[in-house]
């Protein structure tokens, strides 16, 4: 227990990459099959980082999949033997271990403050059980999402040897897509898939009860204007079928995906606009309308890098 602490603190063993060319060219070589990290630029599973002759730090980034306790390569190229060399360790991020260290710290101190307590009040002692338990869910965290992790550093490790290496191309490292549209099916389809699946469902529920009925306790509901049910019945009808144009993987529902990203914009801000006298809640609600607007920016963004893996 204490070594596999003891790891994820301090890192993994040394690890060194021998390049076959020399130190300009290796630095080039391993930018060209990485990319700069970018959570919304970023369209299939990539090495993401940092490439300098000072300092190398790169993840594995996978879209739509976060993991703050994944291992990071941090190293250095350095020349031994005439040779150059790519020498480094597989660590948590300074963020993970940050955490690590607040969490952990606070459960001793809140431990040890149990136990000094217990010396005047003894039931004060059964605090103590509290702070153990939340250390242990600590650990079992980042053993957890260490494990989800586990094969990033043999990943990387690969990556890093291809671009390096004098027999293979950059183009073929696993950095790179290693298909077009019509190749493996990324993850983030079958997630888009089901949230305008369910999407769908919302905006057929909210047009057929938005058109009267009777609550369980006998109460009259609210009944929508006809324009906004009739709004929500075809968004309930459409957004199943482009639902099914992207899992399919075709371009109309690329298209459509803006699509609904600015007709739900566009309507927040309606909406927004048309109320009646806000009072109050006028600031946090133009406040709200700004951030949403940033939101959609960055999901837009997102999408776009998207494009590759649809086809007519």
């Amino acid at each position: 227990m204490y070594r596999w602490i003891k790891d994820l603190w301090v890192g993994s063993e040394p690890v060194e990459f021998v390049s076959s060319y020399g130190l300009a060219e290796s630095v080039e070589r391993l930018k060209a099959a990485t990319k700069k990290w970018s959570l919304f630029n970023v369209s299939e599973q990539a090495a993401a980082g940092r490439v300098s002759e000072a300092r190398v730090s790169l993840q594995r980034v996978i879209p739509m999949v976060g993991n703050s306790f994944k291992p990071v390569f941090v190293g250095r190229f350095e020349q031994a033997q005439g040779k150059v060399v790519l020498t480094g360790r597989f660590r948590l991020s300074w963020f993970a271990r940050l955490f690590m260290a607040y969490w952990f710290g606070f459960c001793a101190l809140f431990v040890a403050l149990s136990l000094v307590a217990a010396i005047h009040k003894p039931p004060a002692a059964l605090m103590s059980l509290a702070g153990a338990g939340m250390f242990a869910l600590g650990l079992g965290m980042t053993r957890l999402f260490a494990w989800f992790s586990r094969n990033d550093p043999v990943w990387l490790s690969e990556v890093i040897r291809t671009a390096l290496h004098a027999s293979a191309s950059v183009e073929a490292s696993p950095a790179s897509p290693a298909s077009g549209p019509l190749g493996a099916r990324p993850l983030f389809i079958p997630i888009a898939t089901g949230i305008f699946c369910l999407f769908g469902v919302i905006s057929f529920v909210g047009a057929l009860q938005g058109a009267g009925g009777m609550h369980a306790g006998g109460l009259s509901e609210a009944r929508l204007p006809g324009a906004a049910r009739i709004a929500a019945a075809v968004s309930g009808a459409l957004l199943p079928a482009c639902a099914f144009g992207i899992y399919r993987r075709h371009l109309f529902a690329w298209w459509a995906g803006f699509t609904v990203l600015l007709l739900g914009q566009g309507y927040s801000l309606i909406d927004l606009l048309t109320r009646g006298d806000p009072g109050n809640a006028r600031m946090p609600g133009l406040l709200f309308g700004l951030g949403s607007l940033v939101v959609a920016g960055i999901w837009g963004r997102w999408w776009y890098a998207q494009r590759v893996h649809f086809h007519r």
